[in-house]
């Protein structure tokens, strides 16, 4: 985490933004440095290990592999926090480590809520896929040479061309980021010059996410609950998170307090359609066209939900772009067995979106049990100069 982000955040349990950073080992100019205090921690020091904390030291955050853990006391999972205790109590002076042992201990007396079981268990979930080094880091590999044109091009053509053309030296951030695939292939900070923030529930998917894009910061956090200063930001991506959350609606009203006024909000999301399956039809369907294992927790969205959530937050739909007809999903599921790496074939990947884009607009607008499957929304608040 560099220190330069430390005066944008708020500590997500008493929302107060006087914070300070002790950092047990931070990386200055490619050189590692050691056990320094707030003020001695310069603005493009990445600390890789050590604690944010409220001036009182009533509230204590964790930093691992440079990844600031910021979640409020109820969505804490503790197992986790006390692995990273562990490794940082040795090395901290006596009155803050104490600081963290009551954090810890405080974390610990405290009730569960559903929300703090919605993320462990998505981050359980989610973390096993990169659990070990090897993981990531043939996550890693995947991330740099694997071209996904099915996603990359969609997402390119509906959502990131509505950013990338001034976003020099702007502040943008995405929510659910997970590993930050499509950020570092299609969108990189370092090549169009602006500031991103990613934060995720996953802890080690945010790992990789910080190998890929090592300039850039990344804060594990909950959606519902974003540790960041509010009208912050000039813009908020959300490629395929929404749809994870118990209250998606929620998580929309969260990031436009963090938006400026006309910042930008881009969405990628599945969606509800109005076909009906029995339980033995649906599962049917799971068991052919599921290309990836699920978490247990997703759901699609509510399209008039959504549009009608942006609406009474003064936002103007830019545009909507359904996506991903019943032709694609069987095309996929078929591809999938056949030609698993068909997605990587840029002409081929064109042609079946060319189809699945003429079907959409064509025989699917007939019967809403056809389709479609996605939805991507880019969406910019309005102005509201008095």
């Amino acid at each position: 985490m560099h220190k330069r982000i430390l005066d944008k955040l708020i500590c997500p349990n008493s929302g107060t933004t006087d914070l300070k950073l002790y950092s047990v080992e931070l990386t200055r100019q490619d050189k590692s440095v050691t056990n320094l205090q707030d003020e001695n921690i310069f603005p493009d020091d990445d600390v890789k290990s050590g604690i944010i904390y409220s001036s009182d030291k009533k509230y204590v955050y964790v930093i691992c592999e440079y990844i600031p853990v910021l979640l409020n006391d109820t969505d804490q999972d503790l197992n986790h926090l006390n692995s990273i205790v562990t490794l940082l109590k040795d090395d901290l002076p006596s009155e803050l480590a104490d600081a963290l042992q009551n954090t810890s201990n405080r974390i610990a007396a405290q009730h569960t809520s559903a929300d703090g079981d919605w993320n462990r268990e998505e981050m359980k979930y989610y973390d096993a896929a990169v659990d070990t080094e090897k993981q990531r880091i043939d996550m890693l590999k995947s991330i740099k040479t694997d071209n996904l044109w099915r996603i990359f091009i969609p997402r390119k053509q509906k959502m990131i061309r509505f950013l990338e053309k001034n976003c020099n030296g702007k502040w943008i951030f995405e929510i659910g980021c997970g590993n930050a695939r499509t950020i570092s292939r299609i969108f990189n900070p370092a090549e169009y010059s602006y500031n991103y923030i990613g934060t995720d529930i996953s802890f080690k998917r945010l790992i990789v996410a910080k190998m890929a894009i090592p300039g850039s910061d990344f804060i594990q956090a909950s959606a519902l609950n974003i540790p960041v200063k509010d009208n912050f930001f000039d813009a908020a991506i959300s490629f395929g998170m929404l749809h994870h959350l118990p209250r998606p609606t929620e998580a929309m009203n969260e990031v436009d307090k963090k938006l400026k006024h006309e910042g930008i909000f881009t969405l990628h999301e599945p969606v509800y359609t109005s076909r009906q399956f029995t339980e033995k039809q649906t599962a049917v369907v799971r068991k052919l066209f599921r290309t990836y294992e699920h978490s247990d927790h997703d759901n699609k969205i509510n399209l008039k939900e959504t549009t009608d959530t942006l609406e009474k937050l003064n936002y103007q739909i830019l545009n909507i772009s359904p996506y991903n007809s019943l032709f694609r999903v069987v095309y996929e599921a078929f591809m999938n067995r056949v030609y698993k790496s068909w997605d990587r074939n840029e002409r081929l990947t064109k042609a079946v979106l060319a189809i699945d884009n003429i079907l959409l607009n064509t025989v699917v607008k007939l019967s809403n049990k056809l389709g479609p499957q996605a939805i991507t929304i880019t969406s910019a608040k309005k102005n509201q100069t008095k």
